[in-house]
């Protein structure tokens, strides 16, 4: 546990650890399985809070109100599909969300290491391999697990899905998800902000390279990621 310890309390000896020992698949492995473990217990969470889960109804019946006016779909079709999503009962529910969390979960991990992996190789001349860039994902990711457990204690706490440690706080009770300027608010994480730096810094260190050239390359591969999803998801 040195390396998840020390990613909060001395980042520079973990990356300089990190980048001359021999890769080591448990510094991404365990991490990624806890966060997994983690989005099927959120999903269960809300589930059995009644408020929480009747949000999550409310907004799917929104994207379906959507899809009906863009023609996508029939009245019908959106109102059969609502009525077998609110009657499908806890397994059903539990099992579809933590699946969709661990697609998204899945892609954004490994995805999101091949796009600095290549990043790295391209702009800093990075030599080493993806597995080395996954395993400073790897490390990060305790951060973003230390924000996904606050997250979830917030959102029980305030009741609503918006609740986190950034500025989604603004948004409580008015929160619109075809909002694209609340989508971007919502993106403002505390713990996500931290964990991007951490891997810039991480990414600096491992490449040799100055801490403000890692930097501006991981935020401001946060920042096209960010307003992509914002304006096409």
């Amino acid at each position: 546990m040195t390396r998840a310890t020390n990613v909060f309390a001395s980042p520079g000896e973990l990356f300089t650890e990190l980048r001359d020992s021999p890769i080591q698949t448990t510094s991404w492995l365990i991490p990624f399985i806890i966060l997994i473990i983690l989005g099927i217990v959120s999903t269960y969470s809300v589930y059995t809070n009644t408020t929480l889960r009747q949000q999550v109804y409310d907004r799917q019946e929104q994207q379906y109100r959507t899809a009906v006016s863009q023609g996508r779909m029939t009245q019908d079709q959106a109102d059969q599909t609502m009525e077998r999503m609110e009657n499908s009962g806890a397994a059903m529910f539990v099992i579809f969300g933590s699946g969709i969390q661990i697609i998204i979960m899945s892609a954004v991990f490994f995805l999101g290491a091949l796009i600095y992996w290549l990043a790295a190789k391209i702009i800093l001349k990075f030599p080493g391999a993806y597995n080395k860039v996954l395993e400073l994902f790897g490390v990060a990711l305790w951060i973003g697990i230390l924000g996904t457990i606050i997250t979830l204690i917030m959102i029980n706490l305030l009741n609503s899905l918006v609740a986190s440690p950034g500025a989604g706080l603004l948004l409580l009770g008015s929160f619109d998800q075809t909002n694209k300027v609340h989508k971007l608010l919502a993106a403002l994480n505390v713990f996500t902000l931290w964990q991007t730096g951490i891997i810039g810094y991480g990414l600096a260190r491992i490449c040799g390279k100055p801490t403000g050239t890692g930097l501006g390359i991981s935020y401001g591969l946060w920042a096209v990621w960010t307003i992509i999803s914002a304006l096409v998801f």
